[in-house]
């Protein structure tokens, strides 16, 4: 009996495992190429935004407003809730320390929820100081 309760318990871990592997591995795929931040908001108070973010492969590119670019390495956390894109800027040497950002992606629509500094996100919203970017995937 106790055999079967840990091969059960294993099968279960490993199917675990591969469902956040297949979620990664999906959301990763879906977030592909630009997309145009178009509003911003903070405890409610909302602005209309022109940021573009590029993912391609590992890599992520932030232009804001001014034209100014910044690129980072990304991973994503689909386990975590709210599920995390983990970014961490190519200057390692003046920003060593990995960022955790908030996302809900959904087709063509990603939400991007910052927290402030040290804290990670703790829901999709512009609540408790969180800024929040909604997203459209550019040319849709």
């Amino acid at each position: 009996m106790k055999i079967y309760l840990i091969i059960l318990v294993l099968v279960c871990a490993l199917s675990c495992s591969d469902a956040g592997d297949a979620a990664t591995s999906t959301d990763k795929e879906n977030m592909q190429g630009a997309w145009m931040g178009l509003t911003e908001s903070l405890n409610g108070i909302k602005k209309d935004v022109s940021f573009l973010y590029v993912f391609k492969g590992d890599t992520l590119s932030f232009t804001d407003e001014t034209g100014k670019e910044m690129k980072y390495s990304f991973k994503l956390d689909t386990i975590a809730n709210p599920r995390l894109l983990i970014v961490r800027s190519e200057d390692t040497l003046n920003n060593p320390t990995p960022v955790s950002i908030g996302y809900e992606l959904n087709g063509d629509s990603l939400k991007i929820v910052v927290a402030p500094h040290g804290l990670h996100p703790t829901e999709i919203s512009d609540k408790h100081d969180q800024e929040l970017i909604v997203c459209k995937r550019k040319g849709s």
